[in-house]
């Protein structure tokens, strides 16, 4: 894998040659640290997932291992983030900005912020919205953890366009709330 600065150079112009997994993984990574700058300070490494995973992507932090059951892929060296991609025809470089909204503080922190925010019924429309907490709670993950995950894909929806607007709507964010999220879309595009 290529450092980011490397891959941030200006390239050729594109030919008709079929396009490498490794061009692809460059391709994308170059794209998504453009628009969403934020991404370069993390030093991901992106890669083609294979096995047929049903997710989209997966995200492994600089410093998780895996287990038996799912190591870390080889081609991520313990200190570096590294994002497999497991369905390139329907992802995007905003879909590889969402994912670093799990790992970077502060997007931690303005979901923490969010989440503390929240009324109950705000909290009952996120279930029903938010696709992952039905997925996590039939994983067998806590209920808050689930709600957690719930509260990422609604970062994600309003922050990258993910969910509908309609979907945002729903959620009937406060004036407080609605700063959370356009701070975080902020620091997401200007990197600070």
């Amino acid at each position: 894998m290529k450092p980011i600065s490397s891959i941030l150079q200006p390239k050729p112009a594109q030919s008709t040659t079929p396009v490498t997994p490794g061009d692809y993984s460059e391709i994308l990574l170059r794209d998504a640290v453009k628009q969403y700058p934020f991404i370069a300070k993390h030093n991901p490494m992106v890669a083609l997932g294979s096995g047929g995973s049903e997710n989209y992507a997966e995200t492994w932090p600089a410093d998780e291992e895996g287990d038996a059951a799912n190591p870390r892929p080889k081609e991520f060296p313990i200190g570096r983030v590294g994002v497999q991609v497991f369905k390139p025809n329907a992802f995007k470089a905003s879909d590889l900005a969402a994912e670093f909204l799990h790992i970077d503080p502060k997007a931690n922190a303005a979901r923490d912020a969010l989440r503390k925010s929240m009324s109950s019924d705000q909290l009952a429309k996120l279930k029903k919205e938010a696709a992952d907490y039905g997925e996590s709670i039939r994983s067998g993950q806590s209920e808050d953890r689930a709600v957690q995950n719930a509260i990422d894909s609604a970062l994600r929806g309003y922050t990258t366009g993910q969910w509908p607007k309609e979907a945002n709507d729903r959620m009937n964010y406060s004036p407080q709330q609605r700063k959370i999220l356009d701070d975080l879309k902020q620091y997401m595009v200007t990197g600070k």
